[in-house]
């Protein structure tokens, strides 16, 4: 350890430093751009996990704040999957804004490595009364086609928060994989006598009458207690009227 390192607390020291640095948006856009080249050169987790920080601030002229970002995402890119990858899960699990940080494991790592980190985040959102971010995992799992997906998200169609139901039935109905699986399982949540959601009702029938879908085993039920504005007909597939 060199004399400068000593006065300043060593090298954690400052790597704990520049990471506050790269989100202090008091201080100079050039004092952050230093210190983010500077923890991409210390390469450690903690410093990776600094730089990390950069994506959930937003600097309030929006230009200068995507030319930041991209500089961090470059020189994160540059580090490599080895070096990123972990402090990547680690981050996203705690923090909001992942968008990024998901882009850049699908870049080094490919679409599967993505889903499997939004899988693993759609797991551990738990509370209830933090729903924003389950949701927003949710439509980003529409973008992807994977049946781990048809898997998973059924589950998710029983959450207490409408919202994360209707993405939930978004992120289903964006597969391609498995159509079986997916019709029965939004069936049983059309046919669901306590969901409230006329919103959510809607957008099944909709998906069903688009798709040419019956409601199987279920039709029964949702013709005694249809969407608003919706009907069964004698095949067992959601009409308008």
């Amino acid at each position: 350890m060199g004399f400068f390192d000593f006065l300043s607390g060593g090298r954690e020291g400052q790597v704990k430093r520049h990471a506050k640095r790269v989100r202090n948006l008091n201080a100079q856009a050039e004092d952050r751009q230093v210190s983010a080249h500077w923890l991409a050169e210390n390469g450690t987790e903690e410093a990776v996990l600094g730089m990390l920080g950069r994506f959930e601030i937003n600097y309030e002229q929006r230009m200068k704040d995507s030319q930041e970002k991209d500089l961090v995402y470059s020189l994160l890119k540059g580090l490599g999957s080895a070096r990123v990858g972990e402090p990547i899960r680690l981050w996203v699990r705690k923090n909001q804004a992942f968008a990024r940080p998901l882009q850049l494991v699908e870049e080094l790592e490919g679409a599967d490595a993505a889903v499997d980190v939004l899988l693993d985040m759609l797991g551990r959102e738990v509370d209830p009364f933090k729903p924003e971010k389950k949701r927003q995992i949710l439509i980003k799992l529409s973008d992807y086609k994977d049946p781990r997906i048809v898997e998973r998200v059924p589950a998710v169609l029983q959450d207490f928060d409408e919202g994360i139901r209707y993405a939930a039935a978004e992120a289903l109905l964006s597969q391609d994989a498995d159509p079986a699986t997916v019709r029965l399982e939004l069936a049983r949540a059309l046919a669901n006598r306590e969901e409230e959601s006329n919103r959510l009702r809607v957008r099944i029938a909709e998906a069903f009458h688009q798709r040419g879908w019956d409601l199987g085993d279920h039709a029964e039920a949702v013709s005694e207690r249809p969407p608003v504005g919706w009907t069964v007909n004698a095949d067992g597939k959601p009409i308008p009227g």
